[in-house]
């Protein structure tokens, strides 16, 4: 039996470079099984195996990850109130539509991480 899943594995693995191959040329399916003396229906046959072989790889694996948010001097990062902290800021930044107030006792740890944040939102 497990000479059955070896043989298996191996003709996948071919098979994947077969579909590496036909993705990196220009060629459409039947033009590549064509040139390459290959069946159209076991091109599709085995473009089907490998297919639901990746899916199954993908539904093994965690769809979401927990992130936990970066700690700042052993202190959790809060966002402020306007209403009940007025800030006199010595400069605004606005990225990506949102702006963002800083003064002098802004930490430069802080301003980095927000930044980072809204850039990649």
């Amino acid at each position: 039996m497990a000479t059955r899943t070896e043989t298996r594995q191996i003709r996948l693995a071919q098979w994947r470079k077969i579909f590496q191959q036909k993705a990196e040329s220009d060629l459409t399916a039947k033009e590549f099984c064509a040139i390459h003396n290959i069946s159209k229906d076991a091109y599709y046959y085995w473009q089907n195996l490998v297919r639901q072989e990746a899916l199954a790889t993908v539904k093994q694996q965690p769809a979401l990850v927990e992130l936990k948010p970066p700690m700042l001097r052993n202190a959790p990062i809060q966002a402020t109130d306007r209403k009940q902290e007025a800030i006199s800021p010595n400069l605004s930044i606005t990225v990506n539509g949102a702006t963002i107030n800083v003064n002098s006792d802004t930490p430069k740890e802080l301003l980095s991480m927000v930044l980072e944040v809204v850039v990649n939102a």
